[in-house]
């Protein structure tokens, strides 16, 4: 990773698991400022595990994910330290249905006036997840929420300055969703292309994965997600906005000042992340790649 401030680092001790900790869960040890990741994004989620992106639209909020019902307090918190209102979303987008990135779905939907004034999004194929587990504590609990939208790969969702493409990408779920818009800065007229891949976690894709299992993924949505990784890895992509905050060691390096949204701008970030993550996958099944080798190391 020479010459590189962003790539994958393992998951540290972190906010995630420390909330299952009672003993050493000190949730202030955690927090993070809101950040400037692109001209009218912030990433909101006032924590060093999810991310939490808030895009100012010029007609109303939306935010990708709402990370944990716990940390909702910082979510809110960080939307007003910026100089947002809650109550101003329109549209929360979710990458995928694991509670670490809707618990507090249903709890801002309510805060932003209800459904009518507040929709929830998600795929379809995880909208049968999110049914399936309802009841369960596994992977994570949340509270109920309905979804009000569905994403359809055919139609971009247009709000306001954006118009946000959708692709779906199996692997982490069955119906992880990505992410892609441009994002222009008015006083430099720079525009940027900004992505979110909406589950990096290869966990489920290992063979023989109890979770995998509970989630129905089988190698060949291991195989699809290393295709899809690889392809998409191709895209030009300016600003890299990753889902959680160590898929692009970004506490280690957060900016000295918490505005300059031009710290994200790399010309690989992108790349390495889904290369990084296509290859821990590929590094699991030696008889599906017999020639596999790594090429985009984690960062130490």
């Amino acid at each position: 990773m020479e010459n590189k401030r962003f790539g994958y680092k393992k998951p540290k001790y972190r906010m995630g698991r420390a909330l299952r900790d009672y003993f050493t869960g000190n949730m202030w040890e955690h927090t993070e400022p809101a950040y400037r990741i692109a001209p009218h994004v912030w990433n909101v989620g006032g924590q060093d595990d999810v991310s939490v992106y808030l895009l100012d639209t010029g007609e109303g909020l939306a935010l990708i994910d709402t990370g944990y019902e716990r940390t909702l307090y910082l979510v809110i918190d960080r939307m007003y330290s910026i100089g947002f209102n809650p109550r101003d979303v329109k549209k929360i987008f979710l990458t995928h249905y694991h509670g670490d990135h809707s618990q507090g779905a249903r709890l801002l939907q309510e805060l932003a006036g209800g459904k009518e004034h507040c929709e929830i999004w998600l795929s379809k194929e995880d909208e049968l997840m999110h049914q399936e587990t309802a009841l369960s504590t596994l992977p994570m609990p949340c509270l109920p929420y309905e979804v009000t939208n569905f994403y359809d790969d055919n139609t971009p969702i247009r709000m306001g300055r954006f118009t946000i493409r959708t692709k779906l990408c199996p692997g982490h779920t069955l119906g992880v969703t990505s992410f892609f818009f441009d994002d222009t800065d008015e006083e430099t007229g720079k525009t940027y292309r900004c992505a979110v891949h909406g589950g990096m976690g290869t966990g489920t894709m290992y063979p023989g994965s109890d979770m995998g299992v509970r989630e129905h993924v089988t190698p060949e949505t291991a195989f699809r997600f290393v295709k899809d990784c690889l392809e998409m890895a191709q895209w030009p992509v300016d600003i890299n906005m990753s889902s959680h905050l160590n898929q692009t060691n970004i506490d280690e390096n957060m900016p000295e000042d918490t505005n300059d949204y031009t710290w994200f701008v790399t010309d690989y970030s992108w790349h390495d992340m889904l290369v990084n993550r296509a290859e821990d996958v590929m590094s699991r099944y030696p008889e599906q790649y017999p020639d596999f080798k790594w090429t985009v190391p984690n960062v130490e």
